[in-house]
């Protein structure tokens, strides 16, 4: 799959865009929107399957609040984030199942670190809401089929064109 040119700042504004909004939306969101709630977290839980004991990636993990909910169904999770300011929110808001779940600050538009990850180490992948604010998605799609075991599952939800208003734009 060929890199799709990404102007060079795009990533860089995202970044700082997400850390100055982090708080804010940690507040506003907590441990989930109606609309996350009743639509993203049940049909995620779904299509993941997770069995207690299974160990999942949560790439853009945010404040945690899907972390933490994985965790309480028995699940041990990595979620990872690439604004600090997120990490320390969902490090805040993490009480109970602590020793389940590991936060690390992981840029998912780097092959090197994701290369960190390991190889064939989880039984599933989930990223929510996500990937559509990610400059860079092929280093992340590349890296899937080396991280998952066999047989491990890639669930992700994306916003739907129809939320996308006149102001938005494509690359």
């Amino acid at each position: 799959m060929p890199d799709i040119p990404v102007p060079a700042d795009l990533h860089r504004r995202t970044r700082e865009i997400w850390d100055a909004n982090a708080a804010f939306w940690d507040r506003r969101f907590g441990e989930g929107n109606d609309f996350h709630l009743a639509l993203i977290a049940p049909a995620t839980e779904r299509l993941l399957g997770v069995q207690p004991g299974e160990l999942v990636l949560d790439v853009g993990c945010g404040n945690g609040a899907f972390a933490r909910r994985l965790a309480a169904l028995g699940c041990r999770v990595v979620a990872c984030d690439f604004s600090q300011t997120f990490l320390a929110c969902a490090r805040a808001r993490t009480v109970e199942h602590r020793d389940r779940i590991e936060y690390l600050y992981l840029d998912a538009t780097d092959a090197t670190q994701l290369d960190t990850l390991g190889t064939g180490r989880f039984d599933a992948i989930v990223t929510n809401m996500v990937l559509m604010d990610i400059s860079a998605i092929e280093p992340f799609f590349r890296a899937v089929p080396r991280l998952l075991r066999p047989g491990g599952r890639l669930v992700f939800s994306v916003m739907h064109p129809c939320f996308n208003g006149p102001p938005e734009s494509r690359l």
